[in-house]
């Protein structure tokens, strides 16, 4: 239960340095915001796997994702994250990479002329998996929409957990199939995604507003001055 509470606690503290960042737009809070964000889900990750909170951490870039494992003879191993991977790649096929807030906040993050209408909204950002793009000629603060969205990726990146439960169900396709074998040494599948965008889309089967949907009530309360 510790090993849950320690990383919910690094989780949240990251979040809080996301909020300094709009406040006080300053790109130097958001690697170590990325970095203790990549640590509590971590923790709460070997937790579910009922592992040693120490044992095996993980940082994603993007599509890359990186595991370290203390307890395995090989520690570093790289993979791909597939969904992660279209978002990149539709960020690259709609919009134009901004390299250097990339490099600063260690997001891939796009600008792109116009978002498409969606329920009613107009976005003046998004964020699809962990890419984010926000609108070029934004009439409103540009690190506002940065940190809203980078809220959504935590939102993302918290729900790895999901992979612990499956683990077993993986390891008995592996033994059963040369794919799965092979793949799962290229390819990290990320069902947070999946997870993330169904727990988001039930909310309107219920007749939630666009803006009480709960992810973007926790987005807001990160990226808005109100709070």
């Amino acid at each position: 239960m510790y090993q849950g509470a320690l990383g919910g606690y690094l989780t949240f503290e990251s979040k809080r340095l996301v909020r300094q960042f709009h406040r006080t737009d300053n790109y130097a809070y958001l690697w170590p915001s990325k970095i203790l964000n990549s640590a509590g889900n971590s923790i709460i990750y070997n937790a579910a796997a009922n592992r040693n909170f120490w044992e095996r951490w993980y940082m994603d870039f993007g599509f890359n994702y990186l595991e370290y494992d203390f307890k395995r003879e090989k520690k570093l191993r790289y993979r791909i994250l597939p969904f992660a991977l279209y978002g990149n790649a539709y960020g690259f096929a709609t919009s134009k990479l901004d390299l250097k807030r990339t490099l600063y906040s260690g997001h891939f993050i796009f600008q792109r002329k116009t978002f498409p209408e969606s329920r009613g909204i107009k976005p003046e950002g998004i964020a699809l998996h962990n890419t984010i793009q926000f609108k070029r000629n934004i009439n409103i603060d540009i690190e506002a929409v940065i940190a809203h969205e980078i809220i959504h990726v935590y939102q993302y990146t918290s729900a790895f957990f999901i992979n612990a439960y499956v683990k077993e169900p993986i390891k008995r396709l592996e033994e059963k199939s040369d794919f799965f074998l092979k793949y799962n040494k290229v390819f990290y599948t990320d069902l947070n995604a999946p997870l993330k965008a169904g727990l988001y889309n039930v909310q309107y089967l219920f007749g939630a507003d666009y803006y009480d949907i709960l992810q973007e009530k926790e987005a807001d309360y990160y990226s808005s001055n109100h709070f």
